[in-house]
C-alpha cells in the first residue's frame, strides 16, 4: 500500500446513483465537477455513465476532458461562461448555462448552442432574476438557432433543519416556471443533494435532480447524516496511511508544532505519513482520531504538512495501515469539526499526492 491512500468504491457510486433514481424517480446529473470532488471525474463518469442522465460540471475545459475521455451523455456547464469559451462549447456537444439577460443577447443568433436557463431564487450569486423571467422570454420566443434543454435554479439552504427560505425558493421557481411556456422548459430541476435528503418538495413536479456528494454516500452537513439518512445508500471512500514511526516519549513532551499538546505521562506516540499536504484538515487537531483493527486512536498535536501523530495503547509497527477516512471517521463529522463543508473537505483530499486507489 502507498503510504497515503483514498480508496474508492466504483460500485457503491453505481449502487448509490440507483438508489437516488430509485427514491426520486427522476432523471440524475451527475455533478462531477472539480474533479469529482477530488476524487477522479473520468473513472467516475466512465463507471456511472450507463446509470445517469446528465454530467453536470463548472468549467468548459472539465467538460471537454470528458468528451475527450470518450464520455457521450449530455454535459452541463453550471458556471457562466467568457464569450471566448461559447464556440469550444459548440465544438464538443457541450450544453451551457445561460444566467443573464445580457449572455442571452450575445448567443441569441449563434447558431449550434444548447442551453439551460438559471434563474436566481435566492442563492444571490449567478441567475437570471425573476424579475426579469418575461424579459427572457421574449427574447427566446422566436428563436430557432438556440436549443433550450431546460430550466433550473439553486437551492441556498437545502441541508438546514429550517426550510422556510428553500420553500420559498421553490415556490418562486414555480412561478417562474409557470410564466414560461411549456415547449421552452424542457427539463426542470432545483433539487441538490441536500434538496434529495430534505426537502421532496424540491424534488415533486420538477424533471431531473442533481448529485454530488451522495454518489458517495456522503451527505451535505452532519445534521442530514444522522436525521436525514438513507440507509441503502453506502459509503464509497476510505482513506488510509502508514505509520512511519512509533515511540514511548516521557511525561512533559510536547507533540508537533506550537506545543498544543503536551504528554501528561509515558506516552507511545506513532507518526503517520499523512498530513494536511495530503487534504487531512489542520483544524481537526487534537480534535479527530485514527483507527486500527477497530480501535480509535486521537489524533495529538498539530497536523503538519507530511506527518500527523497519534496515541497509542496497543503494540503497532512501522509500516502498519491505519484509517484516517471511513464512515466512522467521516467527511461529514470532519467538517462538522473544522466549521466547514463536506464539500471543503472532499476537494481538499483531491490533491494528487493522495494516491487514488479505485475498486469496482
Amino acid at each position: 500500500m502507498n503510504s497515503r491512500t483514498l480508496i474508492i468504491d466504483l460500485d457503491a457510486i453505481l449502487h448509490n446513483v440507483r438508489v437516488i433514481k430509485k427514491i426520486t424517480g427522476k432523471k440524475v446529473l451527475a455533478c462531477v465537477k472539480c474533479n469529482a470532488y477530488g476524487m477522479g471525474g473520468t473513472r467516475i463518469s466512465k463507471k456511472i455513465e450507463k446509470e445517469v442522465d446528465w454530467f453536470g460540471v463548472a468549467t468548459i475545459d472539465e467538460a471537454v476532458s470528458l468528451r475527450k475521455a470518450g464520455i457521450i451523455k449530455p454535459i452541463l456547464v453550471m458556471s457562466p461562461v467568457v464569450p471566448s469559451e461559447i464556440r469550444k462549447a459548440i465544438d464538443h456537444n457541450i450544453t451551457l448555462t445561460a444566467s443573464s439577460i445580457n449572455f442571452l443577447k450575445e448567443i441569441i443568433n449563434t447558431d449550434g448552442i444548447s442551453i439551460f436557463l438559471k434563474f436566481d431564487t435566492g442563492m444571490g450569486r449567478t441567475g437570471i432574476m425573476p424579475e426579469d423571467t418575461c424579459e427572457a422570454i421574449k427574447l427566446l420566443r422566436n428563436v430557432k438557432r438556440l436549443k433550450i434543454c431546460g430550466v433550473f435554479s439553486h437551492l441556498s439552504t437545502s441541508e438546514s433543519p429550517d426550510k422556510k427560505f428553500a420553500i420559498n425558493q421553490i415556490e418562486i421557481f414555480r412561478k417562474i416556471l409557470s410564466a414560461i411556456p411549456v415547449k421552452m422548459r424542457g427539463i426542470t430541476h432545483i433539487a441538490n443533494s441536500g434538496g434529495i435528503v430534505n426537502l421532496p418538495e424540491s424534488i415533486e413536479d420538477f424533471s431531473m435532480v442533481r448529485t454530488g456528494l451522495l454518489l458517495y454516500g456522503v451527505y451535505p452537513s452532519l445534521y442530514l447524516r444522522i436525521f436525514k439518512k438513507i440507509p441503502s445508500l453506502k459509503y464509497a471512500i476510505k482513506g488510509m496511511a502508514s505509520v512511519i514511526s512509533v515511540r514511548d516519549v516521557p511525561a512533559g513532551t510536547s507533540i508537533s508544532y506550537g506545543r498544543s499538546f503536551v504528554c501528561p505521562e509515558k506516552t507511545t506516540i506513532a507518526v503517520v505519513g499523512i498530513g494536511y499536504g495530503d487534504g487531512l484538515n489542520r483544524s481537526l487537531s487534537n480534535k479527530f482520531y485514527m483507527k486500527h483493527h477497530e480501535d480509535l486512536y486521537p489524533i495529538r498535536g498539530k497536523i503538519c504538512m507530511d506527518q500527523s501523530m497519534i496515541e497509542i495503547k496497543k503494540e503497532m509497527k512501522e509500516g502498519q495501515p491505519v484509517i484516517f477516512l471511513d464512515e466512522q471517521l467521516s467527511i461529514e463529522d470532519m467538517a462538522e469539526i473544522c466549521h466547514t463543508v463536506p464539500h471543503a473537505i472532499m476537494t481538499g483530499f483531491g490533491v494528487p499526492r493522495l494516491k487514488k486507489v479505485y475498486i469496482g
